[in-house]
């Protein structure tokens, strides 16, 4: 994930004065605020004021703030909020930090534990990168994280983009979360012209090889390796050398994309009432839409949406009255809602599930509950038969 764009004026006029007062004093910084400006904009051009070296350092570790402070990490933060403040003396906080701004509520929480608030960056970084390709583990296995395989990665991955973008520069920095194992692959990509004025106020192009991240999420209890690369061949080295450095088995990834990975046998039995566990605080799972092949040859596949809320035997009932027989009828997809507590449209979650592996699921706290659940309720059903194989002969 690439930072956030960058402006000071929106940044700082979106800050509180009480917040921007506590950080000033942290900083040991007395800005000088021009009156002649109109008040919102005051604290910008103060900061603007500031020695240019001195103003850069501070910007660069802003960025993180910067980048939490938006209506998506709300739910990281008050997760945070919690770790921070929930014991002790500061435990009123949690409760307070409901009514404050996102963008004040980042800025406290950096403020009171720069360490913790870094991770939590990490965390919703991890979670907000896009292009992510699934593979599953064949069985479960011991991971062996050390500098060593680190450096092995890193010596691989160099190769691989020297041979693909050229004298292109790379690190590798590893995160373990409490249900997740994290490889950040840092590389420089393509050379790329940024326009820029020259000495005498021309217009030049300078190319310069941006910085992007790559990353690799592995999830033990679900055998799970979620790779997040733009480019396919990127996406496959990065799986095999997880697979041959860290597992020791060349081949203990399965493509999902190679054959069906959800099973809708379960929705057919009309008791399945989608059991849960209180410490979820999940309200209600419902199938709020079907996608079928259609018994008759002109017709094709059918969507049949389904009220929120209905039980499977009232899901069947509305299959039948289209024509689809819910126990030996050929199912295509499924539309799951989930319904968690809170209040609002954040406590909804509509998951789309289609063979061979078409998903809406992303990589956020309230998904991963999602896809334990889906194996649980054996709908995921590629994680369970590759669970139970036995496992591959090691890499020499």
């Amino acid at each position: 994930m690439a930072h956030r764009e960058w402006n000071p004026k929106t940044f700082f006029k979106r800050l509180s004065p009480e917040v921007m007062a506590e950080y000033e004093t942290a900083r040991g910084l007395a800005l000088e605020r021009p009156t002649d400006r109109p008040p919102h904009d005051q604290t910008y051009y103060g900061w603007m004021a500031l020695p240019e070296t001195a103003r850069l350092r501070l910007e660069r570790e802003l960025l993180e703030v910067n980048d939490l402070s938006s209506a998506h990490a709300r739910p990281y933060l008050d997760q945070l909020a919690v770790h921070v403040w929930g014991g002790g003396l500061h435990a009123n906080l949690v409760a307070e930090a409901r009514d404050w701004t996102t963008s004040d509520l980042a800025m406290r929480l950096f403020l009171a534990d720069k360490t913790l608030f870094a991770h939590c960056h990490r965390d919703y970084a991890i979670d907000a990168m896009d292009h992510f390709h699934e593979y599953q583990g064949r069985y479960p296995a011991a991971l062996h994280v050390s500098p060593e395989s680190k450096a092995q990665i890193k010596t691989a991955m160099a190769i691989h983009f020297r041979q693909h973008l050229g004298d292109a520069k790379c690190g590798v920095e590893d995160h373990e979360g409490k249900d997740k194992l994290v490889l950040f692959i840092i590389h420089e990509d393509e050379r790329t012209p940024i326009e820029r004025f020259d000495d005498a106020e021309n217009l030049i192009p300078d190319w310069q090889r941006p910085v992007v991240r790559i990353a690799c999420v592995y999830y033990p209890e679900t055998l799970t390796l979620l790779v997040k690369a733009p480019k396919k061949r990127e996406r496959e080295r990065l799986r095999d050398l997880f697979a041959y450095i860290l597992v020791g088995d060349k081949n203990y990834f399965e493509d999902t994309n190679k054959q069906d990975k959800f099973s809708f046998d379960p929705l057919r039995d009309p008791s399945f009432g989608f059991p849960t566990r209180p410490a979820d605080r999940i309200d209600t799972v419902s199938v709020v839409q079907v996608t079928a092949e259609s018994p008759h040859v002109d017709a094709g596949r059918i969507v049949i949406g389904v009220a929120r809320g209905r039980t499977m035997v009232a899901v069947h009932d509305v299959l039948t009255h289209h024509g689809i027989d819910p126990v030996a009828g050929e199912i295509l997809g499924v539309r799951l809602q989930f319904m968690f507590q809170g209040s609002g449209n954040s406590r909804r979650r509509t998951v789309s599930l289609t063979n061979p592996n078409g998903t809406n699921l992303r990589d956020t706290p309230r998904d991963r509950i999602i896809r334990r659940y889906l194996k649980e309720w054996k709908i995921d059903a590629l994680s369970s038969r590759f669970a139970l194989a036995a496992p591959a002969v090691g890499a020499p």
